[in-house]
């Protein structure tokens, strides 16, 4: 987590209170916070601050401009929001949104990893500063990633052919051609192709924070704009386009108890992707008649905003849930078994993203190939007097690995997973072949019955008599058959 900081304007910390600027700078475990003054430079500095909340009249101030160059903090890691946003607000509202962005702030390292592209657009202003860049939240790799399917997804969705593969990941080959609409990283399963201003972990950081500090119904706003007021209750988390926003940010929120809302403003830069992504995400809770409420406008957003927030009671995100390599689908996962606690569910309900799989258990030999071809680990064969082959399916993204190494076409991915296929299956058993001479486990009955018929079908009856011996036991047998034959005189 970075050193992160907190600036208020004269306004801001009239209408905020100091009572409450304490508690955030305690409970936040801010490094610094002030109001804002010719001396924050030198602060800023001496507390190794890299990241900054600034809440003001809602504008970057001419200070801002050069923070990069003065103090080594990167523009992507300065959050502006206006201090409207906490006028005639409860306190329980003004402390829990404080909170949020606070810990949002603090999860801002991967902003560090976006390297600045050239301006598009340059000022006399700039010029005269020598400021010809500029910073751009485009997606950057958490972590590396090994699953295929993850990394081709990323690539195929950007739509402007600007991702490319890597040997640690995906990656945006020309950061200075890309919009950063985030579509390529809402679009991954896993979330390792993050976008740096809104990752996972600081959705997760966020809904956390609002749970905790506000008891009464809430929602919470994923929208690109930066709106000049909200209403009490409604949460805003700005996003730099909708279009990043994953399925299981929205359902997360939900389980949490926090009634979602998906808004794509007039001012998104990349609306055509923003509405892309927003006809994509579930319109329901899966399993549930729970509404996803969507804006695809400020008009929409209106009319959302009328309608009464739900209470299905207050839901924390357990730190664990993130640590799972699977990330983003491990929350998705949390979210529908924490949803299954709170309302009734119907096991017929699609889960868009998660995919079944089948296995034919009269061709299926137990070999273990679709298991050492799954990157997810999501087929496992265990046992010892007896075999036993099950697909985790909650954690398959339909890479169809498991399809394709398959020798005996016994595998098939059949589409999305359905709320009763979200558990682990047993798909085959047998019995385990032991070795006829020593006991030794040889592996499944069913591979040396297969290899049997083949070599017979071949003409090789002498060789399938030692399917069932152990490799030991088979060298020491020939050895002696070698050896007869030798003493015998016979070649």
């Amino acid at each position: 987590m970075l050193n992160a900081g907190l600036l208020v304007s004269k306004k801001a910390r009239e209408i905020l209170g100091d009572d409450v600027l304490r508690t955030v700078f305690d409970e936040a475990r801010l490094s610094y916070v002030a109001e804002i003054g010719d001396f924050i430079f030198e602060d800023l500095k001496q507390n190794d601050v890299k990241s900054l909340l600034v809440v003001n009249e809602g504008s970057r101030e001419t200070w801002m401009e050069d923070i990069d160059q003065r103090l080594g903090i990167s523009p992507l890691a300065v959050t502006t929001i206006p201090y409207t946003w906490f006028e005639n607000k409860s306190r329980d509202f003004v402390l829990a949104l404080l909170m949020g962005y606070s810990s949002r702030a603090q999860l801002m390292d991967l902003a560090y990893r976006v390297q600045p592209t050239r301006a598009s657009t340059i000022s006399r202003r700039s010029l005269i500063r020598l400021k010809v860049y500029e910073y751009k939240p485009y997606p950057v790799l958490f972590d590396e990633v090994h699953a295929e399917r993850e990394i081709n997804k990323a690539v195929e969705a950007c739509p402007l052919n600007l991702v490319v593969k890597a040997p640690e990941g995906p990656s945006v080959g020309s950061p200075e051609k890309c919009t950063a609409c985030g579509y390529c990283s809402a679009s991954s399963y896993l979330g390792y192709f993050e976008v740096p201003t809104a990752t996972t972990d600081q959705v997760v950081a966020f809904i956390n924070a609002v749970v905790r500090y506000y008891s009464k119904p809430a929602s919470l706003m994923f929208t690109d704009g930066m709106p000049s007021q909200i209403v009490e209750g409604v949460f805003p988390f700005v996003v730099p386009c909708v279009a990043s926003v994953h399925d299981s940010f929205v359902l997360a929120s939900y389980s949490a108890g926090l009634t979602p809302i998906i808004h794509v403003s007039s001012s998104c830069g990349s609306k055509e992707m923003a509405l892309k992504r927003l006809e994509e995400i579930p319109s329901h809770f899966p399993g549930t008649d729970l509404k996803v409420r969507k804006a695809k406008d400020d008009e929409e957003l209106r009319k959302a905003l009328e309608l009464p927030l739900l209470d299905l009671g207050k839901s924390t995100i357990p730190s664990e849930v993130l640590l799972h390599r699977s990330r983003r689908r491990s929350l998705l996962l949390w979210s529908i078994e924490e949803m299954s606690r709170k309302v009734s569910m119907n096991q017929e309900g699609v889960v868009p993203g998660v995919y079944n799989v089948t296995v034919d258990p009269n061709k299926c030999v137990l070999c273990g190939v679709c298991v050492r071809a799954c990157q997810m680990l999501v087929p496992d064969l265990k046992g010892n007097d007896s075999l036993e082959l099950t697909y985790n399916i909650p954690y398959c993204i339909g890479s169809e690995r498991c399809v394709k190494n398959c020798p005996e076409n016994a595998v098939s991915v059949t589409g999305f997973a359905r709320i009763s296929d979200l558990k682990k299956k047993t798909m085959n058993k047998t019995k385990v072949a032991k070795c006829r001479i020593c006991g030794k486990p040889i592996g499944s009955e069913k591979v040396k019955v297969r290899v049997d018929s083949m070599l017979i079908s071949q003409g090789l009856q002498g060789t399938a008599q030692y399917t069932d011996v152990c490799n030991e036991c088979k060298q020491k047998e020939l050895t002696k058959i070698w050896l007869e034959r030798l003493l015998s005189g016979k070649r």
